[in-house]
């Protein structure tokens, strides 16, 4: 936790797949720092929260939401009673505000590329290559690994198999993880408080039109969506993850601070 005695208000974290609190650190000093305190997390089978082998986890994707960060939203609303709570959610983050119940008591949520990974939102090469990850390399590395070593190949944490498993699922379907839940697993149209959602033009991985299909499942609240262009912050690229770097603490980050107190 980064917590400023004299802050009023509490911003929850909820980190994108495979992403360790830590990556966040930077961030949530500069909130701090600014007069907001900062909760961030791990969600199971990751970083901190992964006890043992991750072959013999068994949490699923939908627990993080409904499970994980349900705990830390609960947590923190008893903690902190009378502070104002905003939750930010970054990619898969925020997908999963959607299916933790006590996101509904959240004063602001704020979106940053969060979308969803349907794989036909990407064009030409993009759609081939998210084609093969969700129907063939995905599961072949599960069968082979027993759960997804993200971590041999990329930045990523690894992912436990159910994690990856329904991830996978989600992706090869229109509705996303519409298709999975009964009605009364989602909690989207329920929340109804302010909201800002975020994307980028370069951002592979959350195109915008991906991103305007998940934030108009949240049809309830105020919505704000801004749409940023790496040329307006004097930058070749910003992409999924350097908006949450050093590199844009003049500028990106004054935006999100802003929007913490609105």
């Amino acid at each position: 936790m980064y917590n400023d005695t004299s802050s009023d208000t509490m911003v929850i974290i909820a980190s994108a797949a495979g992403v360790l609190q830590s990556f966040y650190r930077k961030l949530a000093l500069f909130f701090q720092t600014h007069g907001t305190s900062v909760v961030t997390f791990d969600y199971t089978g990751i970083g901190k929260s992964l006890n043992g082998n991750i072959k013999e986890e068994n949490c699923s994707l939908a627990n993080w939401g409904n499970r994980d960060l349900e705990a830390v939203i609960i947590h923190t609303i008893k903690t902190f009673p009378h502070h104002k709570l905003i939750l930010l959610g970054h990619s898969i983050g925020g997908q999963l505000i959607g299916l933790a119940p006590s996101s509904c008591m959240a004063d602001k949520i704020i979106l940053v590329a969060a979308q969803s990974g349907y794989w036909k939102f990407w064009k030409g090469v993009s759609q081939i290559r998210m084609w093969v990850n969700w129907y063939l390399l995905v599961p072949a590395l599960i069968k082979v690994f027993g759960y997804l070593p993200s971590k041999k190949f990329s930045r990523m944490e690894s992912l436990p198999k159910n994690v990856a498993e329904e991830w996978a699922k989600w992706c090869r379907n229109s509705d996303y993880l519409f298709a999975s839940f009964s009605y009364d697993k989602f909690y989207f149209d329920r929340i109804k408080c302010k909201f800002t959602s975020i994307s980028i033009d370069d951002d592979f991985f959350a195109p915008k039109k991906s991103v305007d299909w998940l934030t108009a499942k949240f049809e309830n609240t105020v919505i704000k969506r801004l749409h940023l262009f790496p040329k307006d912050f004097d930058a070749l690229k910003i992409g999924h993850f350097s908006l949450f770097t050093e590199k844009f603490k003049n500028s990106i980050w004054n935006i999100l601070l802003k929007e913490t107190h609105n």
